[in-house]
C-alpha cells in the first residue's frame, strides 16, 4: 500500500517535471524521483548527427515499385551513460517530397532540396535525448512521393532498426562510418557499441505514419522486427484511421504492447478507433490523451506556421479561442511523450499520472481515457 507520504512525495516530483517540461523541454533527467532540472541549461547537453545512405536506397519490391532514401536525424547525450540507453524512432507523415512548388520527382531534381519534414521533431528529440534516450526521426520524402502506404513505412522503420541493431552489437553495419555532426556536415565517429538498447524500442507515427506503428507494433506482425530488436511502446500522432482490408483490424491491432493515442480534436478523432479495438484484448495498459483544440501540424515545426509552410494551421476549428499556440501543444507533446517513454521504456511508475490525466498536462485542456489490462 502506498504511504500518504510516498503518494505526496510522488505528486510534488510530477508536479516538478510538468513545470520544467512545459516551461521549456531542455529537461535532462528525473532518476528515482528526483529532478535534475538544475543541469537542464548546460550549454552541449544533447548532439546532433544525421546519416543519409542515399535517395534511393530503400525499395521494397515486389510490392512497391517505388524507391526511397534511408537517411535520419539522431538526437543523443553528448555525455553517453555508462549503460544502454533506449531507443526511440519517429516517422513523419505525409508532405511535399521536394521544396519546390513545380511538379515533383523523386529523388529531387539538381539544386532543389529535399522536404525536411524529418527535422519537424528536433524540438521533441532535444528533449528526450536530455533524459538519456537516443532518438531517430527517419526521414521518407520517397514513400511520399510514390504514395507508399503503411506497409511500406513499417518496413523503412525496420531497415533502420536492423542497422541500429547491428551498430549497437557489433559497432559495424552500414551506419559505421556514415554519421556526420548536422550542424557542421563533417564526419562525426561515435561508438555505439554496446550503448543503444534495442530491447526497448518506442516509435512514433505522425499522421499516416500512425498507421504505420501501429501496424509495425501490431500482434501480427511484431514477427517481422529485426532479430535482436524488442518494440516496448507506440505511438499513433495526430493520425487518420485506415483499415487496409475493411473489417479486419488484425494488422493494426495492439493488445501486448502498452501503446497510446494522442488524438486532436480540430484535426479529427477518428483515430481512437485504434484505441478501442483493443478495448476488452489488451493483456497491458492502453491510453489516449487527447487535446483539445488540436491541429494536426503543429506538432511538427517545418509544417506549422513559424517555418512559413502554406497552410502550417490546418485546424478544422481555427476560430475556437481555446485552441492551443504552436507553441502550447508542442510544450504538449513534450510533456505526455516524456511521461510515456519515460514509463513503458524506464518503467518509472511516477508518470503514470500523467498518462491517465490524473495530474493533467499544463497550459492545455485534455482528455484522458485508459485502459486497464484485460487477463
Amino acid at each position: 500500500m502506498t504511504t500518504g507520504k510516498t503518494a505526496r512525495i510522488t505528486a510534488l516530483v510530477v508536479v516538478m517535471l510538468l513545470t520544467v517540461v512545459v516551461g521549456r523541454y531542455s529537461i535532462i533527467s528525473l532518476s528515482d524521483g528526483a529532478s535534475a532540472a538544475a543541469g537542464s541549461d548546460r550549454a552541449g547537453a544533447v548532439a546532433v548527427l544525421e546519416y543519409d545512405l542515399g535517395d534511393t536506397a530503400f525499395t521494397d519490391a515486389p510490392d512497391w515499385a517505388g524507391k526511397s532514401e534511408i537517411k535520419a536525424v539522431v538526437h543523443y547525450p553528448r555525455r553517453l551513460p555508462s549503460g544502454k540507453m533506449p531507443l526511440v524512432m519517429i516517422l513523419h507523415g505525409q508532405n511535399i517530397a521536394c521544396d519546390t512548388k513545380a511538379e515533383e520527382t523523386w529523388p529531387c531534381p539538381p539544386g532543389v532540396r529535399a522536404f525536411p519534414s524529418y527535422r519537424g521533431y528536433d524540438y521533441l528529440g532535444d528533449a528526450l535525448a536530455r533524459r538519456g534516450f537516443v532518438v531517430v526521426s527517419l526521414s521518407a520524402n520517397g514513400i511520399n512521393h510514390h504514395m507508399g502506404i503503411a506497409v511500406q513505412r513499417a518496413r523503412l522503420i525496420n531497415r533502420h532498426l536492423a542497422m541500429w541493431q547491428q551498430l549497437s552489437a557489433t559497432g559495424g553495419g552500414p551506419l559505421d562510418g556514415a554519421f556526420v555532426d548536422a550542424a557542421t556536415g563533417r564526419t562525426a565517429r561515435v561508438d555505439f557499441r554496446g550503448r543503444v538498447d534495442l530491447t526497448r524500442v518506442g516509435t512514433m507515427g505522425h499522421s499516416v505514419a500512425g498507421e504505420a506503428v501501429m501496424r509495425h507494433a501490431s500482434d501480427k506482425h511484431r514477427t517481422d522486427w529485426p532479430q535482436g530488436v524488442q518494440i516496448k511502446a507506440a505511438v499513433p500522432l495526430a493520425s487518420r484511421y485506415f483499415e487496409l482490408v475493411e473489417g479486419d483490424v488484425s494488422d493494426t491491432l495492439i493488445t501486448k504492447i502498452p501503446f497510446a493515442v494522442v488524438s486532436a480534436t480540430c484535426w479529427g478523432t477518428g483515430d481512437r478507433q485504434y484505441f478501442d479495438n483493443s478495448r476488452g484484448r489488451n493483456t497491458v495498459p492502453a491510453y489516449l490523451m487527447t487535446l483539445v483544440g488540436g491541429n494536426h501540424n503543429f506538432f511538427n515545426t517545418v509544417w506549422s506556421n513559424a517555418s512559413g509552410f502554406a497552410n502550417g494551421d490546418d485546424s478544422t476549428c481555427p476560430n475556437d479561442p481555446a485552441r492551443p499556440s504552436d507553441k502550447a501543444q508542442r510544450d504538449f507533446a513534450v510533456a505526455f511523450f516524456t511521461a510515456y517513454y519515460e514509463r513503458t521504456l524506464k518503467d518509472n511508475k511516477a508518470f503514470d499520472v500523467i498518462l491517465t490525466g490524473e495530474r493533467p498536462i499544463p497550459g492545455v485542456t485534455t482528455r484522458a481515457e485508459h485502459l486497464t489490462p484485460t487477463w
